[in-house]
C-alpha cells in the first residue's frame, strides 16, 4: 500500500494475477531505482488472456523490480508462472504448488509448507474450499517463521484472500484482514464477468 501497488487482483474476464516476492543478485543495490513489483500487477490487471499478460510482461523492462514470481490464472486454463531473478525472465504452466516465499529462508519454508500441502491434498487429490483454509491455518511445525500461518517477531500472515471463478459469468474475491488461524471471511466483492467475445 506505501508504493500505491497490490499482490493480488483479479478481473471481469475471470483473469486473476497474484505476486509473491522473490529474490535476485540486485537485491544488495537497496531500495533506490526499484519500482513497485505491486504495481506491476495493477498493470498487467488490463489483460484479457493469460497470452496478454505474458506479452505485458516481455514489453516491460524487467530490471526495474526487484525478483519476483507472478502467477496468472484464468477460468478453463492451466495457471502460468512467471518468474524474474534479475537476470532472466521464466515462464511456466502449470506449476507445482503450494508456491512459497520467505525473506528469511525460502527453501526451508517450502519444505515445511509442502509437507502440510501433501498431508492435506494426498496425490491426484483436488484441493478444495476447506482443504485450502486449512492449509492456510495450518501452524505445523510450529507457529513460527516456517508455518503456512507464519508468525514472527518482527512479521506474520496478516491477511488472506480467496478468488472464486466458477464461471466467466461471476467472479468473487473474499478477504479476510487478519491471519487466518484467527481472522474468517468477513468481507467480499461480487463481479459481473465480461460477456463474452464472438469470432
Amino acid at each position: 500500500a506505501d508504493a500505491q501497488g497490490t499482490w493480488i487482483g483479479v478481473n471481469e474476464h475471470g483473469l486473476g494475477l497474484c505476486l509473491l516476492n522473490g529474490r535476485s543478485r540486485r537485491e544488495q543495490e537497496g531500495p533506490a531505482g526499484f519500482r513497485s513489483r505491486g504495481l506491476l500487477v495493477l498493470d498487467l490487471l488490463g489483460a484479457r488472456t493469460l497470452e496478454e499478460v505474458a506479452v505485458g510482461l516481455a514489453r516491460e523492462d524487467a530490471d526495474r523490480y526487484r525478483g519476483f514470481f507472478l502467477l496468472a490464472i484464468a477460468t478453463g486454463r492451466r495457471p502460468e508462472l512467471h518468474a524474474w531473478d534479475g537476470e532472466a525472465l521464466a515462464r511456466t504452466v502449470d506449476p507445482s504448488l503450494p508456491l512459497v516465499s520467505s525473506s528469511q529462508d525460502t527453501t526451508a519454508a517450502r519444505g515445511h509448507r509442502e509437507q502440510v500441502w501433501r498431508r492435506l491434498h494426498p496425490e491426484g487429490t483436488a484441493p478444495t474450499s476447506e482443504s485450502l483454509a486449512a492449509f492456510h491455518r495450518s501452524h505445523e511445525p510450529e507457529p513460527g517463521p516456517w508455518s503456512v500461518c507464519m508468525h514472527r517477531d518482527d512479521a506474520r500472515t496478516v491477511s488472506t484472500s480467496r478468488v472464486v471463478a466458477r464461471s466467466e459469468a461471476r467472479i468473487e474475491f473474499h478477504y479476510a484482514p487478519g491471519p487466518p488461524c484467527r481472522t474468517g471471511w468477513n468481507a467480499s466483492v461480487g463481479l459481473d464477468g465480461a460477456a463474452p467475445r464472438r469470432a
